[in-house]
């Protein structure tokens, strides 16, 4: 029986995690770095000891003030708020009875449902080795269900590509058609409007360094850090969202759903805190959050589809954080090389410069004049309250706070990403870390604009300071 799912909608998607069993979860980033080389969703997010403070860098007393009186404030609440926070309540009490009375059911027909994850999410035995005899659970005419999903084709591998699960969002509306208990399609029902403005836009199909740069710029401050994502569902290749044009509306619906205590992982970066039941982070080794939000090798990867392609669909180039600087060149759309240094000890890195190191992946935005470099990345920053959380963000690698790179950085985050810069400081990144090429594929890679080899760099900006290069990228006069 086909329900009227308007309204029944409205209600489940306020639901929110509760019913899917997904709340969550945090790892601390300042304590080193997490790299799987295999699935390259790596992370390095080391600060200098100096600087080394729940901001990300040395905060002045009436700044930390500013940021006490600006969270009690925050933590008034209205009568208003108070009643749609016992509303919340309520409904989170209906979504725990809706999962406890989830039955197993040989459904036939086209239905309106709510999806609402993974049976057992997050239990050892829900890993990649049993994801193709998974069991699903829908919202459906009133009830909880849990349903088989068909797993699409094989390879010559003899793997699935999973093209349902792939197209799965937990708390995401679907016309379901179902026989005999298993899914065999679903079409996204139309939902809130998350469409997206950036602050800077770049245009798909332009191959030139300062529209590569324009394109990255696009999730900056909106996309959050997600483990795994954009790779697909089963772990092997590009998402969806990493293979079409244009910020997803699925990571600004994400980021407008969480607050500066959103955490990727553990709580407060402890692993005895560590919750695979209720966490965003991957423990069974699939992406059941591939739509959420980027990780590093996942943002790169978007960057360079959303430049060179000009329509949706296509293969994409999310591939290891280690080895994607080499991997780009192996392509033949650059030069990938080990030595980065000066001859006076300064490193040499150009806006547009793509860096692979050890598990993590980052786009260089140029050198400052002190030797400090602005860069832009996917990382699981701290937030303003210490919960490892960040994502696509503009951050500075130097030596203290005090440098260039870093006053540039929190200048154009502050200016253009207010409400980002609400939840975190800039991160100041370690030279030591990000600077070092720990593994043979590890390299930086530069765009070759030589004439005839399909990209330019008709503006110069190879050739800028950060300075000049943030200025050029943001349009400042």
């Amino acid at each position: 029986m086909k329900y009227d799912f308007r309204g029944v909608f409205l209600i489940c998607a306020v639901l929110s995690f509760a019913m899917a069993g997904s709340q969550i979860g945090n790892m601390s980033p300042g304590d080193g770095q997490h790299s799987d080389e295999g699935k390259g969703h790596g992370f390095v997010c080391l600060c200098p000891a100096s600087v080394h403070t729940v901001y990300g860098a040395e905060t002045v007393p009436e700044e930390t003030d500013l940021i006490v009186q600006r969270e009690e404030e925050k933590n008034q609440v209205s009568p208003e708020e108070e009643e749609k926070s016992q509303m919340r309540d309520t409904q989170g009490e209906k979504a725990e009875s809706y999962r406890a009375e989830a039955v197993m059911a040989d459904l036939n027909g086209v239905y309106e449902a709510v999806y609402l994850g993974v049976e057992h999410y997050g239990e050892e035995t829900v890993n990649k080795d049993t994801k193709d005899s998974f069991h699903y659970r829908f919202y459906i005419d009133g009830a909880g269900y849990s349903l088989k999903v068909d797993n699409g084709k094989k390879n010559e591998e003899g793997d699935y590509d999973y093209p349902i699960q792939n197209r799965l969002k937990e708390n995401y509306g679907y016309e379901v058609s179902i026989e005999n208990g298993t899914i065999l399609s679903v079409t996204e029902l139309p939902a809130e409007d998350n469409c997206y403005t950036p602050c800077v836009k770049g245009i798909p199909g332009k191959h030139t360094v300062l529209n590569f740069l324009k394109t990255a710029m696009e999730p900056a401050g909106t996309a959050l850090y997600i483990y795994g994502g954009g790779w697909d569902w089963q772990d092997a290749g590009s998402a969806v969202q990493a293979r079409t044009l244009g910020v997803s509306p699925d990571w600004v619906r994400f980021f407008k759903e969480q607050d500066v205590n959103f955490t990727f992982k553990e709580k407060d970066g402890k692993e005895e805190n560590a919750d695979p039941c209720s966490s965003f982070y991957p423990y069974g080794e699939y992406n059941e959050y591939y739509y959420a939000g980027l990780d590093c090798s996942g943002f790169v990867g978007w960057a360079v589809y959303n430049t060179l392609e000009t329509d949706n669909g296509r293969k994409g180039y999310v591939q290891s954080a280690s080895v994607m600087a080499k991997r780009l060149s192996e392509m033949g759309f650059g030069e990938c090389t080990r030595n980065i240094e000066t001859q006076d000890g300064k490193y040499d890195l150009h806006p547009g410069d793509v860096v692979s190191i050890n598990g993590h992946v980052w786009i260089s935005l140029g050198t400052c004049q002190d030797g400090s470099i602005v860069i832009l990345h996917s990382t699981p920053a701290p937030s303003r309250t210490g919960q490892p959380g960040g994502g696509v963000e503009i951050s500075a690698v130097g030596e203290s706070a005090s440098c260039e790179a870093y006053l540039l950085a929190d200048r154009y985050m502050s200016e253009y990403y207010p409400e980002w810069y609400e939840r975190y400081p800039v991160l100041l990144a370690d030279p030591d870390r990000y600077l070092i090429f720990e593994k043979e594929k590890n390299g930086r890679f530069s765009w070759n604009t030589k004439e005839g080899q399909g990209f330019r760099d008709p503006d110069g900006i190879q050739k800028m300071t950060a300075e000049e290069a943030l200025k050029l990228i943001f349009d400042v006069k």
